[in-house]
């Protein structure tokens, strides 16, 4: 074995062992950990066998192992970071929503307001409404 590739063995190891143990991998998907694990099997297998890795590029019409390989880290690299967007997306919302309650409970505070408003009637035709019906 070449010291190359027990490195890469070890750095992949390292990475998928601090992947699974981290703090934030409780609230991962059991499919995206599937994944993480295939793929890092399938890196092992690269590591120990790149003429395998060529193989597979050629049946799949691609010239090198390389290219295969600098492809798939293409489309995982996109697919990292539209998950990282939409993860983004949501954390925004969810501080947008909290900040809404705290400013209504903060208001509530302030004018000691104990218990609900009563009903509002409907608004007069005529009144322009905000995108989520406030004025």
């Amino acid at each position: 074995m070449i010291i190359v590739q027990l490195l890469l063995v070890a750095a992949f190891a390292a990475v998928f062992l601090y992947a699974l143990r981290s703090r934030t991998a409780h609230g991962v998907s059991a499919t995206k950990k599937i994944a993480f694990m295939t793929f890092m099997l399938v890196v092992l297998v690269a590591v120990f066998s790149p003429r395998l890795v060529t193989e597979v590029a050629n049946t799949v019409g691609v010239g090198r192992g390389t290219d295969l390989v600098l492809y798939l880290l293409a489309v995982m690299f996109c697919f990292y970071v539209v998950n990282d967007y939409l993860r983004g997306q949501e954390a925004r919302n969810q501080v947008h929503k909290l900040a809404r309650r705290i400013a209504v409970l903060e208001a509530q505070e302030r004018y000691e307001v104990t218990r609900e408003p009563a009903e509002v009637p409907e608004r007069a035709a005529g009144t322009h409404q905000g995108a989520d019906g406030d004025r």
